[in-house]
């Protein structure tokens, strides 16, 4: 296999993981906010809950992260070998801003988050959070296909 089809294949990977954090994020804020107003929610509701999210977020919440990490990645790419003792943390730290710039558009062009997790500041740190461990995973896969 080349190494451009490893790339993309960790680029799709980390796109991946990122929409699954972002979206297990969203759900459990929504869900917190849900039992703070007295819901009861037991274990398989919330579990229920969860993965139907990331099955209904995936498709348009997934195009969103792929292509924000596309961009991203791209720029941290290229700024890598510039960056010098700040090198290994181009990839993490581009895979959250590239996450806190989408929910910040989204917010914007919407006039507010479409994703309810996201409406404090606390769920849209959590949530672009997952960005940096899809840019610490694009990383990790970038270094084994360099060995």
């Amino acid at each position: 296999m080349t190494k451009w089809w490893m790339r993309l294949g960790a680029l799709l990977l980390a796109a991946l993981v990122t929409t699954a954090l972002v979206s297990l994020g969203h759900s459990l804020f929504v869900q917190s906010e849900l039992a703070a107003l007295g819901t009861a929610l037991p274990i398989h509701v919330r579990l229920g809950a969860m993965l139907r999210d990331f099955i209904g977020l995936l498709p348009t919440l997934g195009a969103i992260v792929l292509g924000a990490l596309l961009i991203a990645f791209l720029i941290a790419g290229w700024l890598r070998p510039r960056a010098g003792r700040l090198a290994p943390f181009a990839y993490p730290l581009a895979g959250w801003a590239a996450i806190a710039l989408a929910l910040f558009a989204m917010r914007l062009a919407y006039g507010f988050s479409p994703l309810a997790g996201a409406r404090t500041g606390m769920g849209f740190l959590v949530m672009s959070l997952g960005g940096l461990a899809g840019g610490l995973l694009f990383s990790y896969m970038l270094g084994r296909i360099r060995r």
